[in-house]
């Protein structure tokens, strides 16, 4: 690790990661994590990845990564996978008020109880090592180091390289300055929206964000309608919840929407590969994200607009509550929430509802521009 690598707080923030002491030059290799260091299982199975860290856990003192392990803060978040179901859909998931990831929220920990461990009750190791690889491991495991690195895909300054033996380098993408945090990204190339951010990680993103929605109305239309132009433009025999599929090979008349939202009043609709491209991989200024979105749009079919603003007006038209009425239950929650916290109560039902309404809020934001 480079010494101008320090473990700290993004200033004004209780946000730990990896800041730069000291101004570091574009090019510089920032942390090298060699093979022997990282945490994988031979056949790189996800299911065997938590299971070699569930024994690695049980080794106690005598584990290689003891030390690291005990660095980990991942039981410290609550993420959508561990909202309240006991009953039914608790109240953080009602608080999607249907937006995506609605009906989705448990896919992760439904996965590993149902194909690794076979659908039996969860040990206090078994969550450890499930929550660590849900929202630390990269595709070869656990990198001690390089998952230190927090998500910023606008002020992203890093760049990786696998080595030959396993190992993993981060170089400085950028000059990083003095104080600035060192940024990495969960969400590379577009590949996963601010959705699967959410869902997985439990936060919502800082600006780009990249928000992806189906047309539930149109998938209906296809289900009964077998002459629908949806099914002639090649998708009719295709999963439309599907968000893994091709994800930006969209034609006119499919139910899948996306916005690029750069700031509050920048918005890129229905952006192409080459757009979302650069999330992960580049920084690029206010002035060329204008620029590059302002020739996006000249191309932009009118029809394949209207569709998705139609779309978007439809779902804000259909909710229960509107982005000025959620500011105002966030603060009144937040309010009632901090009274709980001075006579010693902690009310994680609640912390999860206003996690679940502040995503919801910043959904019908992207939604309205």
């Amino acid at each position: 690790v480079d010494d101008r690598v320090v473990i700290g707080y993004e200033s004004g923030t209780k946000i730990r990661g990896t800041i730069a002491a000291d101004p570091i030059p574009a090019g510089t290799l920032l942390i090298h994590t060699p093979g022997s260091l990282v945490l994988a299982a031979p056949d790189s199975d996800q299911c065997s990845q938590i299971e070699n860290g569930v024994k690695e856990l049980e080794l106690g003192t005598e584990s290689k990564w003891h030390t690291y392990f005990e660095f980990d803060d991942s039981s410290g978040s609550h993420i959508p996978s561990q909202w309240d179901r006991s009953n039914g859909p608790g109240r953080a998931m009602s608080e999607l008020q249907g937006l995506p990831p609605d009906g989705d929220t448990h896919r992760h920990i439904d996965w590993y109880q149902g194909a690794c461990i076979k659908g039996r009750e969860m040990t206090d190791l078994d969550w450890k090592a499930f929550s660590m690889f849900l929202t630390r491991a990269a595709d070869i495991g656990l990198i001690p180091m390089y998952d230190l690195m927090n998500h910023h895909n606008g002020l992203i300054n890093t760049r990786l390289q696998r080595d030959e033996d396993g190992g993993l380098l981060v170089f400085a993408l950028t000059d990083i300055p003095a104080g600035a945090p060192i940024f990495n990204t969960y969400a590379r190339s577009g590949m996963e929206s601010s959705v699967d951010v959410f869902n997985t990680y439990g936060f919502v993103e800082d600006y780009p964000q990249l928000w992806r929605w189906n047309d539930e109305k149109l998938v209906e239309l296809t289900q009964t309608n077998k002459d629908h132009a949806y099914g002639r433009y090649g998708m009719g025999d295709s999963d439309a919840n599907n968000h893994r599929g091709d994800r930006l090979q969209f034609e006119p008349n499919t139910p899948h929407h996306e916005a690029l939202v750069i700031t509050p009043t920048l918005v890129a609709l229905l952006p192409t590969k080459q757009l979302a491209y650069t999330l992960g991989n580049a920084q690029r200024s206010l002035e060329e994200w204008e620029q590059l979105i302002a020739a996006h749009h000249a191309n932009l079919r009118a029809s394949h607009a209207t569709a998705l603003g139609v779309s978007a007006m439809t779902i804000l038209n259909e909710l229960p509550t509107t982005i000025e009425e959620d500011k105002l239950l966030i603060l009144d929650e937040k309010r009632r929430l901090e009274k709980e916290k001075k006579v010693g109560r902690i009310d994680l039902n609640k912390a999860d509802a206003i996690a679940a309404i502040e995503y919801r809020l910043a959904f019908k934001k992207a939604l309205r521009l």
